[in-house]
């Protein structure tokens, strides 16, 4: 049941960190109310919890339980990056939203950067993982690292 802890630490653990980090690192460069940024924090959180521990049923297949297991792991499973789409659209959402230029456009740039990359590399390489022809000879193996 390794996929378990890594599906839950990655959905339940690392993308929320990840997150959080960045709802703060735009409350502080953008001056944007922290309510409204707690509200897409929310929905975040909301849409990974719910597509990540769902998603983790495309695994059961592989321990004998019944087939409908494949359907929902699989459909949630597709549905992981749209956490990570909305941290993206977050991003650039907050950053045209801003009261005020912050001198530090490193920071402002990471934001931006975070968002684009995990959806990239976490929620499409994902997705392109989840796919069953890529997932039959993946599944288990080191492939993917």
């Amino acid at each position: 049941y390794w996929w378990w802890v890594v599906h839950l630490w990655v959905e339940g653990v690392w993308e929320l960190i990840m997150a959080a980090m960045l709802a703060f690192v735009l409350i502080k460069v953008t001056g944007v109310d922290r309510e409204v940024i707690e509200k897409w924090l929310y929905v975040i959180i909301t849409l990974a919890l719910v597509t990540g521990i769902i998603g983790t049923g495309h695994h059961y297949f592989w321990i004998g339980t019944p087939e409908y297991w494949q359907w929902w792991g699989s459909i949630f499973s597709a549905l992981e990056p749209i956490p990570f789409f909305a941290m993206t659209v977050f991003a650039f959402n907050m950053v045209n939203r801003r009261r005020r230029e912050h001198p530090n456009k490193a920071a402002v740039l990471w934001a931006l950067g975070t968002g684009v990359m995990a959806f990239l590399g976490a929620g499409v390489w994902g997705f392109l993982h989840t796919l069953a022809p890529v997932n039959y000879f993946t599944h288990g193996s080191q492939i993917t690292a």
